[in-house]
């Protein structure tokens, strides 16, 4: 009894380890990562960049492919459709 309680004791000790390494550690990756993507810094330079996409793109004559709107365009006025149907 004394062999099987020391035998399962030192598993779950290395279970509980394997588990600490692996899995926790992966958390905290994940943890760190979106506590970066949510800072104010990394969001208000994204939004600097959107802004100057959409500055750089008013400058252009044409902005989207044929295709492109008339996806888009499709999109909207099913959208708009549902809209009115619900008024």
């Amino acid at each position: 009894m004394k062999k099987f309680i020391l035998k399962t004791s030192i598993i779950f000790l290395f279970s509980l380890l394997l588990f600490r390494f692996t899995i926790v550690s992966l958390i905290n990756d994940y943890e760190q990562k979106v506590a970066q993507y949510t800072t104010s810094s990394y969001l208000q330079e994204k939004k600097r960049e959107l802004f100057e996409f959409i500055i750089e793109n008013n400058n252009k004559d044409k902005i989207l492919d044929s295709k492109d709107a008339k996806i888009l365009s499709t999109y909207i006025k099913k959208i708009l459709k549902e809209l009115e149907l619900n008024q």
